[in-house]
């Protein structure tokens, strides 16, 4: 949404709804919310997009009423009149959905989905899972598109929308682009970590991380040395090094969570990432990582299970269709490596940039808008 107003919109980004307790004064605390935001529930971005999070005591489908009425309002001040009003859902979780969609005042609906819900390990119940298909069904039925990041996606939201288009992650090619030249200074926690370094960007959870397949390629390889960067998603947060059953691995570093802002500095040290990913109904149906494109921008060779969001890239990373083939690729990507091939993968990812995407999904919006508007 932030590249948005470039394109000359209008935008006002509603987060999640909060609950007054213990999220928000954390947020107080680390000075997130000053008093002008605390009166307004609102503030600015330096792009222009005027962000709104609603606040309430109790989070329920009849708290959505009020917020509903609280985006009409803002949206009045907000928005040109003169242009129609897209509402844009990414949250299919959201208690209330159908408050929101009926009451929001809005000329076209679009329905952007970036994951498959219903796999989600929260979703445990047969309860659960119908609840959560059924919010997914309701929201793109009555969608006027449907976008997905992943074919598997496309293919399961078209039993409920035709108008359902692949519409895949991308990254930020600016960011990551020749970080081996921008010359930064190497991390303090790099530091005596011996090359060739194998890097990894992310949350090390349950239903996404394969830690038997990372143990597997770091015995595999003593002599190489392989980062973790990212924070521990387990369902103990407090779990280690031994919980993962890599505390005896030495050429093993855990660095943990860093700010967003700090993620280049690491990449540039690496020699090659990884990304083991589990291949699973969560996975293989929703799963597309944005690290896959910041990798490619940065020229690093990138070593991936065969998730089928890859597949249309395969000349540009490693696929790997097993955990052997997944070692091996691992020696391969590093042997391989050359300029010729660092060139190729920063074609592909400036191919495929947040720009790009925007401009995609905004034709295919007016596209569509048009065939609304004659059909009438």
């Amino acid at each position: 949404m932030g590249r948005m107003p470039k394109f000359g919109n209008n935008v006002l980004f509603v987060d999640p709804p909060i609950r007054i307790g213990r999220v928000f004064f954390k947020y107080l605390l680390k000075g997130k919310w000053p008093l002008s935001r605390i009166l307004t529930k609102r503030m600015k971005t330096k792009e222009g997009v005027v962000v709104f999070t609603p606040l309430s005591l109790s989070l329920s489908k009849f708290t959505s009423l009020k917020h509903a009425k609280d985006i009409n309002k803002i949206s009045s001040k907000v928005f040109d009149k003169n242009k129609k009003t897209i509402l844009w859902v990414y949250h299919v979780e959201i208690p209330g959905l159908e408050n929101y969609l009926r009451n929001i005042k809005h000329d076209f609906l679009v329905y952007d989905c970036v994951d498959n819900y219903e796999a989600f390990p929260k979703y445990n119940t047969p309860e659960k899972r119908k609840f959560i298909a059924s919010q997914e069904k309701l929201l793109a039925s009555r969608a006027n598109i449907v976008f997905a990041t992943t074919p598997g996606l496309v293919d399961k939201l078209k039993k409920y929308n035709l108008n359902s288009h692949f519409a895949p992650n991308v990254g930020d090619y600016e960011r990551y682009f020749g970080l081996k030249d921008k010359k930064f200074s190497t991390p303090e926690d790099l530091n005596g970590i011996k090359h060739p370094i194998i890097g990894f960007t992310g949350a090390v959870d349950e239903y996404k991380f394969d830690k038997e397949l990372f143990k597997k390629v770091a015995l595999d390889y003593p002599t190489y040395s392989f980062v973790i960067v990212g924070p521990m998603a387990l369902k103990d947060k407090s779990s280690s090094k031994k919980d993962l059953g890599l505390d005896c691995i030495k050429n093993v570093y855990f660095l943990g969570a860093k700010e967003y802002p700090e993620l280049p500095r690491y990449i540039a040290s690496f020699d090659e990432m990884i990304i083991p990913y589990q291949l699973n109904s969560y996975t293989v149906a929703g799963c597309f990582p944005v690290k896959f494109w910041d990798y490619l921008a940065a020229g690093l060779p990138v070593v991936v299970t065969d998730l089928p969001a890859y597949t249309p890239f395969a000349n540009v990373c490693y696929i790997s269709r097993n955990s052997n083939e997944f070692s091996q690729n691992i020696r391969r990507a590093l042997e391989e490596d050359n300029l010729e091939r660092i060139k190729q993968r920063q074609i592909i990812a400036k191919e495929n940039t947040w720009e790009g995407k925007v401009l995609k999904m905004l034709s295919l919006v007016e596209d569509s808008m048009h065939v609304k508007n004659t059909t009438k």
